[in-house]
């Protein structure tokens, strides 16, 4: 009896061993070889859930901010604005081995970007779907007199990505100087500075962790 096989499965699994080649030795060296090397299988395999190279990694690369986004509305519950961007960002930064490995991906594609257009289309299409969620959950915040008033919610946004994506590149190039703690500590005082009732001194909320990848 011929084995089923689980293409859904099998694709994720492939695009989970693109993650580990792009992490070991950066998109430079991340050829279709390596890839179904490190899959275990052959080049016509992966041929067949993909097109060439391009579409690989373009696939990784989402398959990573789905991952971020997933982990987040695993954790919002019914939590919205201020509170809910928090843990939002959260899942988006390296502040564990799935989070640095995000990073690393994140990072390798930036460089490749540069003179790909198809490279650079999927990261900006990326990135507009995290700044319309963050957007969105400040709406929220303001709405519900979280803010500060008189604030100008593009440029917040402009802030949160500019936060993540920095310390994503120190966790990744420094990594004594943007440690889980550090981390938090300017991620808070981003949101403290923004909020109409900034939080005292000891009562910041607890600290959530990314999920572990099944």
């Amino acid at each position: 009896m011929p084995k089923i096989v689980d293409h859904s499965e099998r694709r994720r699994d492939i695009i989970m061993a693109t993650w580990r080649v792009i992490a070991r030795g950066g998109l430079a060296h991340t050829t279709t070889r390596q890839i179904a090397k490190e899959a275990g299988c052959s080049n016509g395999v992966l041929a067949h859930y993909f097109a060439d190279r391009a579409d690989i990694l373009g696939s990784a690369l989402i398959m990573a901010h789905q991952g971020v986004r997933e982990r987040a509305d695993e954790r919002l519950g019914g939590s919205r604005g201020l509170r809910a961007l928090r843990q939002l960002m959260i899942q988006a930064l390296p502040l564990d081995e799935q989070g640095l490995l995000e990073a690393k991906i994140e990072i390798s594609f930036w460089g490749e970007a540069i003179g790909d257009e198809f490279m650079r289309r999927i990261q900006n299409e990326e990135v507009d779907v995290t700044c319309r969620r963050i957007k969105r959950l400040l709406e929220e915040a303001q709405a519900d007199g979280e803010l500060k008033t008189g604030l100008s919610l593009d440029r917040i946004v402009h802030e949160c990505m500019v936060l993540m994506d920095g310390l994503s590149i120190q966790a990744v190039m420094y990594p004594a100087q943007a440690d889980r703690a550090e981390q938090l500590s300017l991620l808070d005082d981003l949101l403290d500075r923004i909020r109409a009732k900034p939080a005292l001194p000891g009562t910041r909320p607890e600290p959530a962790t990314h999920k572990p990848a099944s």
